[in-house]
């Protein structure tokens, strides 16, 4: 079970020394990289997860895979600490976090924009634009495809949505003429 609170602590801790040590980009790199690692390889997250293996062959093992990886010392330690406080299982949701909080310090937000269509890229410089007026920050946007919505889009940041698809505007306009 992922414990959200318990995510942001253990984040906020590597944050404050990530800022001390001018190394907050490294660090981020060195989770994302664990992260992906640990998503891909069942054999590794079978070992950092399962009772049956001691914290000091965990420890091992992991410290090992992590040097040859080139993690830094400090986010080896870190990861060590999360196998020692059994939270090990939370390491997606303390990336995560980590990430969030980065952003948040250097005024960036995270957004999606999903259309009908491939957009270009002119169309969503003009979308992100706009997203960064609204939200006052800069807003880093993903896009996908959604062939459901007909055209239009749908633009997501944060907990704030904007719906300019024709199928919304259509719905808008049946529920009118209805009333």
């Amino acid at each position: 079970m992922i414990n959200t609170t318990l995510a942001k602590r253990y984040a906020r801790a590597l944050v404050e020394i990530g800022t001390e040590q001018n190394a907050l980009e490294s660090y981020g790199d060195n989770l994302a990289s664990i992260v992906e690692l640990v998503n891909a390889s069942k054999d590794f997250r079978e070992i950092l997860i399962n009772p049956v293996f001691t914290k000091d062959d965990k420890k091992k093992i992991a410290d090992d895979i992590l040097d040859r990886m080139g993690t830094d010392r400090m986010v080896r330690n870190f990861i060590n600490v999360l196998i020692d406080r059994k939270r090990i299982d939370q390491l997606t949701a303390i990336e995560k976090a980590f990430r969030e909080q980065v952003d948040d310090i250097r005024g960036i937000t995270r957004g999606e924009v999903t259309s009908a269509e491939p957009i270009s890229q002119e169309e969503l410089d003009r979308v992100t634009e706009a997203l960064s007026k609204i939200t006052g920050k800069q807003v880093l946007v993903t896009t996908k495809t959604d062939p459901y919505l007909i055209g239009g889009l749908v633009a997501r940041v944060g907990d704030m949505a904007f719906d300019g698809t024709i199928r919304t505007q259509l719905n808008q306009l049946k529920e009118s003429l209805k009333g």
